[in-house]
């Protein structure tokens, strides 16, 4: 039986339904973070943020004796930066519609176009994640890439509990079609096939985005010798200084680095990775050699050695700070584009969607509802107005929201 007039609120409590339902990426990430969020008047901005303050590190001391160290507090920014919305003619007979029925009409096409605009932001934080594997310009197709993935979490003690990957289209399907059908049951390979949901390996959930972004790798091999590092490294630092660049290349963020003989280690125990595998660090903005072959390249994470004070030693990256003349190695081919699936933690990034307030010079001529679910961490707006200026009735869905990478440290990107 249809309703005899669906109301704005019907409208916007569907809305959110449908938006959360369509979401791939958005529903497997942090999203608690709204509620740090205080209202400001006239209601939510597109630029709000807040400072958060992360979980804090420690390592074990020997004996009964106490060995009080001093906390190294961190914190980070969260920010509420992008509005979008969906408008369409409204015509008050749809509001005669079943919910169903306008849900078909309107609002799921509308919301569709919404999640994927948040999936596709979210997919792009890739270019803060500095661990990597795989093979540039390989789709993933067998279980060893996903060990490798699962591999490098326990190296960066990430939890193993709710550990998640997002593939590509290609991957997704490479691996439905690849070893796994001779690795797995036949009935888990049928679910793959049908339902685009791989199911759990490696400790790890998988499902395929469509969003997933490609990397361009900068372009840093025409008429480049080997560049190295030029001086002495401090502890803390976030930046590589670099010499011997051919003087007109540049690197990108998002572009994945290593020094010759800095290994990466366990930030809990501080022990070398097995088979002293390099740190990798992650370019962190665009940078280029100045015309002589220098260039200093921001990097993350930030350099602490097994010599650092004590109070840093819970933040430690490398086994050793890099030397003097030890070479740099950039992943990939100069100038090649990449695709960057991602496996994580959830906790590694943060979705946070706050909802609206009516605006006050709305007044009574603006039909308005809007629907938050605090669970799901995710909010959505309906408003319909009359628009005086092309003399027609318009209807529109609003979203506002930010991507921020929490912890890097528990990510990993899985090159294509």
């Amino acid at each position: 039986m249809s309703d005899s007039f669906l109301t704005h609120s019907m409208i916007a409590e569907r809305a959110l339904f449908d938006l959360y339902n369509q979401m791939t990426m958005s529903r497997h990430v942090y999203k608690g973070y709204n509620t740090n969020f205080n209202a400001v008047v006239g209601g939510y901005k597109k630029g709000n943020s807040v400072s958060i303050q992360l979980p804090n590190k420690f390592r074990e001391k020997d004996g009964p004796d106490i060995d009080v160290v001093d906390i190294i507090e961190r914190s980070t920014t969260v920010t509420v930066d992008v509005h979008k919305h969906v408008a369409w003619d409204f015509l008050e007979t749809d509001l005669t519609l079943n919910i169903e029925g306008f849900s078909k009409k309107y609002v799921v096409p509308a919301t569709n176009t919404l999640a994927n605009g948040v999936d596709f932001r979210g997919c792009g934080e890739y270019d803060q994640i500095y661990n990597l594997v795989g093979t540039p310009g390989t789709t993933p197709a067998t279980f060893g890439v996903l060990a490798a993935a699962a591999a490098r979490m326990d190296n960066e003690a990430v939890p193993r509990d709710s550990r998640l990957c997002v593939l590509s289209s290609k991957a997704h399907w490479s691996m439905a079609n690849g070893e796994l059908k001779s690795v797995f049951q036949q009935q888990i390979v049928d679910t793959l096939l049908r339902k685009g949901f791989i199911g759990n390996f490696a400790l790890m959930d998988f499902f395929m985005d469509q969003n997933i972004q490609s990397h361009t790798v900068g372009d840093h091999s025409t008429g480049a010798p080997t560049p190295v590092m030029n001086g002495a490294t401090a502890e803390g630092a976030e930046a590589l200084v670099t010499n011997g660049w051919g003087g007109s290349n540049d690197l990108k963020k998002g572009d994945v680095i290593t020094v010759a003989n800095v290994c990466g280690v366990n930030p809990v125990s501080g022990m070398v990775w097995e088979g002293s595998e390099l740190r990798q660090f992650v370019v962190t903005s665009d940078c280029d050699d100045d015309g002589s072959g220098n260039m200093t390249i921001p990097i993350a994470p930030k350099i602490y050695s097994a010599a650092a004070d004590e109070e840093y030693l819970p933040y430690q990256t490398v086994d050793a700070l890099p030397l003097n003349g030890a070479g740099i190695t950039v992943v990939g081919t100069a100038s090649s584009v990449y695709a960057q699936n991602l496996a994580y933690h959830p906790d590694c990034f943060a979705l946070t969607m706050v909802p609206f307030a009516k605006p006050k010079s709305a007044g009574q001529s603006v039909m308005w509802a809007q629907a938050s679910d605090p669970h799901l961490g995710i909010s959505i707006t309906v408003s319909t107005g009359f628009d005086i200026s092309h003399f027609k009735e318009v209807t529109r869905l609003d979203v506002l929201y930010g991507w921020d990478t929490i912890r890097r440290e528990l990510g990993v990107r899985i090159t294509g």
